[in-house]
């Protein structure tokens, strides 16, 4: 107990050594180069949600996605499950379902949001991208809190 209370104690006077000090920037390099790919501001960052059953959405798509491998959850107690990862896709995109005239007035400038999905979903939207449909519709089916949500992506009817 002693000992490491000396080897604390010699962090808080004399900092990290140099090696973890590398590391630690080496980090900070990768996120900031990543955010400025993506350029968009990190704590900003907006998501889109569905919440109710039969909820749409028309999404503009800038074009702009990434992929990652995130942990595992547990659904329904939000726990990470050690050593099981998925992949989780990011669109950048805008949210143009016609709104009242009242809230169009009210937001000036409209932010990208993000909307992340599984592989599935990514597959579909994809798809569409690389065929130039940049809108498209979302259909939530599914109701809140249900592990068997589906999305419809199309693009919209003319």
């Amino acid at each position: 107990m002693e000992i490491e209370q000396k080897q604390i104690n010699k962090i808080q006077d004399e900092g990290f050594d140099q090696e973890t000090k590398l590391k630690i920037q080496a980090f900070m390099d990768e996120i900031d180069k990543k955010q400025q790919l993506q350029n968009i501001p990190y704590n900003k960052t907006k998501y889109i949600k569905f919440a109710s059953d039969r909820e749409r959405k028309l999404l503009f798509f800038t074009g702009k996605f990434d992929k990652k491998e995130v942990p595992e959850t547990d659904f329904q107690t939000g726990e990470v499950i050690p050593g099981k990862y998925k992949t989780r896709y990011s669109f950048e995109c805008y949210d143009v379902t016609t709104t009242t005239i009242e809230e169009e007035s009210q937001t000036s400038q409209p932010e990208p949001s993000i909307w992340e999905r599984g592989i599935a979903d990514a597959r579909t939207i994809l798809y569409y991208l690389s065929k130039d449909k940049n809108i498209l519709e979302v259909t939530r089916n599914g109701q809140p809190g249900s592990t068997s949500t589906t999305y419809q992506i199309n693009p919209p009817l003319d």
